[in-house]
């Protein structure tokens, strides 16, 4: 079986927006705003969906990273990481998030998930290549 998840890379003034997780795997480490896609639902919905969940905000999908694949426990996972925009709302703690803040690459906590580190490299990347970082 697959499973297809989103994670949101959510920036501002090169910082990035990530969530403390109140729930395992992961429980008190930092991640992106994400999670599974509903069999009826299209990716972009979940985006916007989990975002408002997880951080109370509302965003706009902007651009399809990299997909990456994992197999964990004979199950594959389809990580569908999106560049989105904060369009509506200030960004706070919801389902399964004990708290939300905002981090310059200079100064990431420790997060959670492989797949949600190599996006923050990819962003990192993305920042010198500006020159913003």
């Amino acid at each position: 079986m697959i499973a297809y998840c989103v994670i949101a890379l959510i920036e501002d003034r090169g910082r990035v927006l990530l969530g403390r997780r109140d729930i395992e795997p992961g429980r008190g480490l930092w991640g992106l705003p994400g999670g599974y896609v509903d069999w009826d639902e299209h990716p972009e919905a979940a985006l916007v969906r989990e975002c408002s969940e997880e951080m109370k905000v509302e965003v706009e999908p902007l651009e399809l990273l990299p997909v990456q694949h994992i197999v964990v426990d004979d199950e594959g996972i389809v990580f569908l990481p999106y560049r989105a925009r904060l369009i509506g709302g200030e960004p706070a703690a919801g389902d399964e998030v004990q708290e939300v803040g905002w981090f310059k690459a200079s100064g990431l906590p420790p997060i959670a998930f492989p797949s949600h580190r190599q996006v923050l490299q990819r962003w990192m990347r993305d920042l010198a290549t500006r020159g913003v970082a």
